[in-house]
């Protein structure tokens, strides 16, 4: 009886297996530190009796089937092990560090530590192959996965961290020094320089929502737009009137960069003038005004009229509603118009960035 179960296990080693998909176990999910994380259809080769006694565990390989139907999500995560995927049938996007179409017979190679995800179109769905060469497979044990998720991954999600990232170095620029260390307020000829700069911006600030208005062809966009534009109506002639605006400046520079911001309005679709106004320049004035209305709390020794409203202290007021405005907007977009999205919002922080850059030249000059 012993000699015979030898010459079955030795037929067996030498056969040729067939295994369907469908014996090979799924998971759907995984709990990765109490939250649970859908993985759409996985089947890791090695959850199948037969598969796992044919893989080698010397240069340990794992396989898995994996499958997204329309519209599913794997969010965006990462592992310390290689991992590839190839696209068997179907398309998906691919998410994270590179976002990119994909479709069958294309392959990622995923390096360990970089974080990645995917999702499908509604309509469309993917089937494809899991492999990483190193240990257990990343849901071969699915109560001890070897992922790290990235927590919300949205494409939304992504658009605002960055601009968040953006307003921290914002915050950090060496324009706030000349404030916080109180030259502005103690320095008349300082402030006079810097009003009269900031006065340019502020008239190509009116005219891109001039701009923004007049182009604007969807109906709810153009109230909420209406709305935004009556509130900053006329801060420019706040600007001058208050704050002592005597001097003509003229400076191509920023000549150049409040013409990017008007010009955008014309030749852009609506959700990158949202993204250029709401999320970077009404961001960006917001703690523009907070820092800078210090220096402006007192009479200057000429005798300008700061009594009544302040430009500084409105935009410091105001702009924390502005900033919010069109995010409805933005969340309803599909995941493949954020990437332009993405590139507009740097865009529009370089320049800001050029902006103080070039108005801080005028004040110590």
């Amino acid at each position: 009886m012993t000699e015979q179960l030898a010459v079955d296990e030795q037929q067996l080693d030498t056969a040729v297996l067939t295994v369907s998909r469908n014996d090979i176990r799924q998971i759907s999910s995984v709990i990765v530190e109490g939250n649970t994380h859908q993985l759409g259809e996985q089947r890791d080769f090695r959850r199948n009796d037969l598969l796992a006694g044919f893989l080698p565990e010397t240069g340990r390989l794992s396989v898995s089937w994996v499958r997204l139907a329309d519209g599913e999500q794997l969010d965006v995560h990462q592992h310390p092990i290689k991992s590839m995927i190839i696209v068997c049938k179907g398309s998906v996007r691919l998410l994270g560090d590179k976002e990119q179409e994909l479709a069958e017979g294309d392959t990622v190679a995923v390096p360990p530590g970089a974080r990645h995800g995917f999702v499908t179109r509604p309509g469309e769905e993917f089937y494809g192959l899991s492999v990483q060469f190193e240990g257990i497979g990343l849901y071969e044990n699915q109560h001890a996965a070897r992922v790290e998720f990235s927590g919300d991954s949205t494409p939304m999600a992504k658009l605002e961290e960055y601009n968040a990232e953006r307003l921290r170095k914002f915050s950090d620029h060496h324009f706030f020094d000349l404030f916080d260390g109180g030259h502005v307020r103690r320095d008349r000829r300082m402030r006079d320089r810097f009003v009269s700069a900031l006065y340019v911006w502020s008239v190509y600030f009116q005219r891109m929502l001039y701009a923004r208005q007049a182009t604007c062809a969807d109906p709810l966009l153009r109230e909420v737009y209406a709305g935004h534009l009556r509130e900053e109506f006329g801060h420019d002639l706040l600007l001058k009137e208050k704050h002592g605006v005597s001097d003509t400046v003229y400076d191509p520079i920023l000549e150049a960069v409040g013409n990017w911001f008007v010009m955008h309005m014309h030749g852009t679709d609506e959700a990158s003038k949202i993204v250029i106004v709401h999320m970077a320049v009404e961001t960006c004035c917001q703690v523009f005004g907070e820092r800078t209305t210090v220096a402006f709390t007192e009479e200057n020794a000429a005798g300008t009229d700061t009594s009544g409203t302040s430009y500084f202290d409105l935009h410091s007021e105001v702009d924390e509603d502005h900033r919010e405005l069109g995010r409805d907007y933005l969340r309803g977009l599909s995941a493949a118009q954020f990437p332009q999205l993405m590139q507009v919002c740097a865009q529009a922080w370089d320049q800001i960035d050029l902006l103080f850059e070039r108005i801080s030249a005028h004040m110590v000059r």
